[in-house]
């Protein structure tokens, strides 16, 4: 099972990877690739990680054929605890299989002389100090005999049965050495304890127990039992500051054997202050990382395929601080740029990350069953915490190497006792000061969805080194809580809720760990469904929901029906002959208000690359060159600090808009429509003081859209919500006009009427022109008798209408691509390119010359069956000289893009591809061809000039054909 899900995991991260490394996601360069670089170190260490849990044995143990001699050698240096020595000691000559006992003291200390006297221990000195650790048992090694040697840190305390299960293996003579568990009596000391213990349960748990089949055990130093002979064949016991490491790699390339005993058999002392944790790093990081440099390619044709792999690989672990540090820099950059190293989808990116880190955090919780001891399974959060918070550590060990720095050899220190730490916090401290800077600098200046995400991955940060600062002055902090009693009450809550949570926990991790199995097959199936592992899965997708999309589109759509008027009037209790209550001639409202709808940006999580404010600030730059002076703005959203930053700035008027959703129903649905109530009235206070805002608006014609058009009883709920929301805005912003939209049609006049009669704190209604190229109904405008603006017109219909005076907000200022949704209302195209829109309304509003005539184009379709895989060719055909004629070779300026649409079958596009240029167009008809329409740009110079759309089949109709 464990196989088959490490399996899976591969998968899942070759799947993530292709996705994350795919061009379309690329954002800014350089943040991109310090960010794949990171994605890609992260995914060697977990495959390493795998890698060693693929082949789990545990020995068992041989039976006791023969006597073999054993010496035991522990080291002391000046400084370490007397009292540590002393149980160490002690402990040794209790163990049960005969043995002799060496103190190796650097020192020579007298008192330690009288101590090994009276226990019966060998004690031994040097003058000759070199090589540290390694050249004090060596010389105990020239003063002794056994045929087996045990090198145990002074601070591990041996069990009587220290040597049963570990000598009879021994047995065979190629073993050269056999490594038993490191376990710690003091990691419940504090949290460095207990972060620098838990890094250690994986490997010294499953990762140890796969060595062993693949022959690459480690000496890891202390409980280590060697051959005598094996040691002596290279010289003795290797020296450096990962004298451990040396001396394996030297015995893997004699030729030795190496085994590991996981069993618990002494129990040593962690690292429990900043101080001796970070000792004890740089000495292996810069130790660990010269043998890979210095002794790695001199050995490497002695070591076997797999001890290559492991010698070659355990060293990169210190990069892991190189990696840190870019982790740390991405959002800091991003931040202060203004840029997005992925343009990611946000739903996408869970979807792609989900089966990687669900596969990463089962298959390592249900290892987790080869353990030592039951407190040591769990997520390790905050040895993770801590190894994150020694990144600068790893870093100097590494360029310690490269440069030749010299580290002296010095024990970790063991009293648990630090002075001011405050400077071996300095790095993070800058790490944090400078995280926090950037996210107050992004945020200020261009508060969006993405800058918001980078914001959060520096807090992250930020958390993490205040993690590691607070848990370095936990020892202090405690002092604190004795002097303070409110702190002391604090900590015994949390020391309760601790104990609750875990034995909570420990269910969970339990009930993870027995069906870790079934739930990455679950979860691998599901995210399979959804987003698929290879692109003819993907293609399969695709093609089942363009299916779904034809069959829909098979059935007839019921039009929409327009509201019952008498009905609605009546159930408002207000007759219909109540129009005289307004005066007989229309009344324009926001007289001068030249404005445009601005929807830019609100499907931010659909949206590639990030809405910026800088691109925020372009496009009201061109606004007011083309004379627009307002905009109508719809929320509240992401968007609406930089919105109203820009247009402070800008000098542009906001009129803020509230969406109000189609399909919710105000007469059932009274908990959602309080809330939208709720939030309206919210917003309203909280923008109330914004110099910008100069309106409020609902907006969309709510009365007469979806099912509440056709349901007088549900109109009717929501002209009473209206009426109630309207009077609360009216209280806390007395000063502002409300106004609400609705569609300009026969039934405008009496619906707006009976608007203004139900809710009077609404001052006037705008009005909602779909019709984009035909011209308004001038008759229904003259029956309105209330105060109203165009909410929503396209500038060619603006340009025909009679009534100049009202305010108006041209239909929307760009087209929209993003996932799932397309439109082409905008004055500037989804590229930034001008419209003649655009250019129409510069020339009424902007002062900007007239644009000249456009030449008609249309698309020219093949009079053919249209069906899936046949290649048709479609032209261009421009009315000129009053007829319809192919563009002449002679004829300049004109360039046409074709795009190929997708829609919902509901004549709604939702996808778009770009199929080819120029006049002339051979295009493979895909499947479900009535899902699909040709769009045809037209372009003169860097402005489109229309748009053309045309299905891809000829109509079979006369009344169709006529169209054509």
């Amino acid at each position: 099972m464990l196989r088959l899900m490490i399996i899976l995991g591969v998968l899942a991260m070759g799947f993530f990877l292709s996705r994350v490394l795919s061009e379309p996601v690329r954002g800014y360069a350089p943040l991109y690739w310090m960010l794949v670089t990171g994605f890609v170190f992260a995914c060697l260490k977990v495959l390493h990680e795998w890698y060693h849990y693929l082949c789990i044995s545990v020995p068992p143990t041989p039976p006791l054929t023969r006597h073999y001699s054993v010496d035991i050698f522990t080291t002391f240096c000046a400084g370490e605890p007397y009292e540590m020595i002393v149980e160490t000691l002690t402990a040794i000559q209790a163990i049960t299989y005969p043995h002799e006992t060496y103190l190796c003291d650097e020192a020579d200390d007298p008192y330690l002389r009288d101590v090994c006297a009276r226990l019966g221990v060998h004690h031994i000195t040097r003058t000759d100090k070199k090589n540290a650790k390694a050249g004090n048992i060596n010389n105990a090694l020239r003063s002794s005999s056994g045929e087996l040697c045990v090198v145990l840190d002074p601070d591990h305390v041996p069990f009587p049965d220290f040597l049963d299960p570990i000598v009879p293996h021994f047995d065979d003579p190629g073993i050269g050495y056999v490594q038993i568990v490191q376990a710690y009596k003091n990691h419940d000391e504090g949290l460095i304890a207990k972060g620098a213990a838990q890094q250690t349960y994986q490997f010294y748990g499953p990762m140890m127990m796969t060595m062993n089949r693949y022959g690459t055990v480690l000496a890891i130093g202390a409980n280590c039992t060697f051959r005598r002979t094996a040691l002596e064949s290279i010289g003795g016991h290797a020296a450096g500051l990962a004298e451990d490491m040396h001396t394996s790699m030297q015995l893997h390339a004699k030729g030795w054997k190496s085994l590991y005993v996981p069993a618990v058999l002494a129990r040593g002392l962690v690292p429990s202050t900043l101080s001796a944790y970070y000792k004890q790093q740089l000495k292996w990081s810069r130790g660990v990382f010269d043998l890979f440099v210095h002794v790695y390619p001199k050995l490497f044709g002695g070591f076997t395929w797999r001890q290559r792999i492991q010698y070659g690989t355990i060293p990169l672990h210190y990069l892991s601080g190189f990696i840190f540090l870019i982790n740390f820099l991405i959002p800091v950059l991003a931040l202060v740029l203004g840029v997005s190293p992925m343009r990611f989808d946000l739903e996408d990116f869970a979807l792609v990350v989900l089966p990687m880190t669900s596969c990463i955090i089962l298959i390592r919780h249900f290892v987790q069953s080869w353990v030592m001891e039951d407190e040591e399974r769990g997520f390790h959060v905050v040895g993770g915490l801590l190894m994150i918070g020694t990144w600068w550590v790893y870093i100097l060990g590494v360029l310690y190497t490269f440069t030749g720095k010299k580290i002296p050899y010095v024990p970790t220190p063991k009293d648990g006792n630090e002075a001011n730490n405050w400077p071996l916090n300095v790095p993070n401290l800058v790490v944090l000061v400078v995280s926090l800077a950037a996210i107050a600098y992004g945020l200020y200046q261009d508060w969006n969805p993405y800058n918001l995400i980078m914001a959060g991955f520096a807090g992250v940060n930020c958390f993490f080194m205040c993690f590691t600062i607070a848990a370095s002055r936990q020892q202090q902090i405690r002092e604190l809580a004795i002097r303070f009693p409110i702190l002391k009450t604090a900590f015994a809550t949390i020391r309760e809720l601790k104990g609750r949570f875990w034995l909570l926990r420990r269910r969970i991790y339990s009930g993870v760990r027995s069906s870790a199995f079934l739930i990455t097959i679950l979860l691998v199936s599901v995210i399979t469904y959804f987003k698929g592992f290879s692109p003819r899965l993907e293609q399969t997708l695709a093609t089942a929901r363009e299916n779904q999309l034809y069959a829909q589109s098979l059935a007839k759509r019921k039009p929409r029906k327009q509201p019952d008027v008498p009905a609605l009037y009546r159930a408002m209790g207000i007759p219909l002959s109540d129009t005289a209550f307004f005066p007989k001639t229309s009344v324009s409202f926001f007289g001068g208000v030249h404005g445009v709808n601005y929807t830019k940006g609100h499907n931010w999580s659909r949206r590639k690359p990030a809405f910026t404010k800088q691109e925020l600030e372009d496009d009201l730059l061109l606004m007011r060159r083309a004379g627009i002076t307002a905009i109508r703005h719809f929320g509240p959203g992401i968007y609406d600090y930089n919105t109203l930053q820009a247009t402070r700035r800008q000098q542009m008027k906001v009129h803020y808009a509230f969406w109000i959703p189609e399909n919710l129903d105000f007469r059932k649905d009274t908990d959602a429509a309080d809330e939208l109530a709720d939030e309206i009235t919210r917003t309203v206070q909280q923008f109330k003081s914004e110099q910008a805002i100069v309106s409020w608006n609902f907006s969309n014609p709510a009365l007469q859209e979806g099912r509440r058009s056709e349901n007088t009883a549900e109109q009717r709920a929501y002209l009473l919500w209206l009426r109630k929301v309207s009077e609360s805005i009216r209280k806390t912003d007395p000063a502002r006009p409300i106004t609400a939209d609705i569609e300009l049609t026969n039934d405008a006049p009496a619906l707006a009427h009976l608007i203004k009669r139900t809710a009077p704190a609404i001052d006037a209604i705008g009005l909602v022109l779909r019709d984009q190229t035909g011209q308004p109904a001038d008759q229904a405008l003259r029956k309105i008798h209330t105060p109203f603006f165009f909410s929503y017109i396209g500038p060619e219909a603006y340009s025909k209408t009679r009534n100049k005076m009202a305010g108006v907000f041209a239909s929307n200022w760009q087209d929209e691509k993003i996932f799932g949704h397309l439109s082409f209302d905008g004055l500037r195209d989804y590229e930034g390119r001008s419209k003649y829109a655009f250019d129409l309304l510069g020339s009424m509003w902007g002062r900007q010359p007239v644009p000249g005539p456009v030449v008609p184009c249309k698309i020219l379709r093949p009079a053919l069956a249209t069906y899936e895989g046949i290649t048709l060719d479609y032209y261009v055909i421009r009315w000129e000289n009053n007829a319809w004629k192919f563009p002449t070779a002679q004829e300049r300026g004109s360039r046409y893009e074709w795009k190929l649409v997708r829609t919902d079958g509901f004549e709604n596009p939702v996808e778009m591809t770009d199929v080819g240029t120029g006049p002339r167009l051979s295009l493979t008809i895909p499947r479900h061809p009535t899902l699909y329409r040709l769009y045809l740009y037209v372009l003169r110079g860097q402005r489109v000039e229309q748009i053309v759309e045309s299905p891809l089949h000829t109509p079979l109709t006369p009344e169709a054909a006529s169209s054509f």
